[in-house]
């Protein structure tokens, strides 16, 4: 019996980008946190004993700023040769043309599999076959999968492949294959890479997406970590999922339906962001808190979120200090009864609300819009407009959520009458 550990997405050194750019954001929490990931990654195979892991990609998010990183890296590949741990390694999209890298010798216990060819590595004393192939570019769109020999007759058979599969939401399309490309093969495991959220694709043969050990942003959320195989006569007997990561992001949805008191709201609030805290296990949180629910105070909060977002980053600062950090709140609540008597008014209140409620969310459609956008593109940073953003103007759905909001902002405004909801 032995047991191996599959990890994929390590991206040493990439930084948190959804909080690294906020000067509220918990710093000293966010620093180097890829790298205190892979620690933990390392910890663990001395801990578990482990034969040997396996990273299936992306070990590093692309060129080093310096060669510290790479110096990082030896130190941890140190640690596991003095517990006579190999590690088996392919390079994927973001790793693949890493020009620092070149520039050093791999460590003596590292194995980086050849992008020219799919490889072959047997380790005789555990009767294992280790195949693999690095991307040899970033964008690589050849089914790697299908250059893969058969298995290896009396040995237990693992493939090492960064790949999309047949394709994730969110993630490119690189080294496409399908479920029958991997099963043909006749391997015990496939440890696959690219997908940043862990999947057990099937479990005869073992196909699995580990996820990324470090949740970078909010599309990354909830425990991120490796598996941990253990095999017994050629056959897998045991998978668990073991957390690394050292700060978790989180979304939470509040429902605020029958909520008449802003007492009660914040009530509420605290509830939930306590109990999102204890299932984090002591790890510090980014979290992104969406209100939702129809509620008397709908119109109160939308008329100032920025003032309501500062309240509660307020609260979450007096429950957890330095642990938490509120990323954004998103108020999806909506009105129970001043919106629809104001809107059967036939005043010039109502008509005015009927017409914003009206405005259409595709901005071709409203007049000067496209001008304001390219006018903000002038005065804010280009950096501001990122992908990872929640300026990233080039996508619809970013438009239409601004534009609601927008709009729920002023119906808030109008309907709070002379501002006393303000305070």
């Amino acid at each position: 019996m032995f047991k191996f550990i599959h990890a994929a997405d390590i991206h040493l050194d990439s930084p948190l980008r959804g909080l690294s750019r906020y000067e509220s954001a918990p710093v000293d929490a966010i620093r180097d946190a890829c790298r205190r990931a892979f620690k933990n990654l390392v910890d663990l195979a001395i801990e578990e004993k482990t034969a040997f892991v396996l990273l299936a990609g992306d070990l590093y998010d692309g060129d080093w700023k310096d060669y510290s990183t790479g110096i990082f890296l030896s130190r941890q590949m140190g640690r596991l040769n003095q517990h006579d741990i190999q590690v088996f390694c392919v390079a994927g999209n973001h790793d693949a043309a890493n020009r620092m890298t070149k520039a050093l010798d791999t460590p003596s216990n590292m194995k980086i599999f050849s992008a020219g060819k799919v490889e072959t590595v047997k380790l005789k004393e555990l009767s294992v076959a280790i195949h693999g192939r690095s991307f040899k570019t970033r964008e690589v769109y050849e089914n790697l999968a299908a250059g893969f020999c058969q298995a290896e007759q009396g040995m237990f058979n693992i493939g090492l492949l960064h790949t999309s599969l047949d394709g994730r939401e969110g993630h490119a399309g690189y080294a496409p294959c399908s479920l029958d490309d991997l099963v043909s093969k006749g391997y015990q495991y496939w440890a696959l890479g690219h997908i940043h959220k862990q999947q057990i694709v099937s479990e005869d043969p073992f196909i699995i997406f580990p996820g990324c050990i470090q949740g970078r942003h909010i599309r990354e959320r909830g425990p991120k970590g490796c598996v941990v195989v253990t095999v017994e006569d050629e056959t897998v007997k045991k998978i668990e999922n073991i957390p690394l990561d050292v700060l978790r992001w989180t979304q939470i949805e509040i429902d605020l339906t029958d909520i008449e008191e802003r007492r009660d709201l914040l009530e509420k609030i605290r509830e939930t962001i306590e109990q999102e805290q204890t299932s984090a296990e002591d790890r510090p949180l980014a979290m992104r808190i969406k209100l939702a629910g129809a509620t008397k105070l709908s119109d109160q909060l939308a008329a100032f979120p920025e003032k309501l977002e500062q309240r509660i980053k307020a609260l979450g600062a007096e429950i957890a200090g330095d642990t938490l950090w509120i990323e954004r709140v998103e108020n999806k609540t909506q009105g129970k009864y001043d919106l629809e008597t104001t809107l059967a008014d036939d005043n010039a209140l109502g008509k005015l609300l009927k017409s914003i409620i009206s405005t259409p969310d595709d901005i071709d459609r409203i007049d000067g819009l496209a001008d304001k956008i390219a006018e903000l593109r002038q005065k804010v940073p280009p950096q501001a407009f990122g992908t990872d953003t929640i300026l990233d103007l080039n996508n619809a759905q970013t438009i239409t959520r601004i534009t609601q909001d927008a709009k729920k902002m002023l119906i808030g405004r109008m309907l709070s009458t002379g501002g006393e909801h303000e305070n």
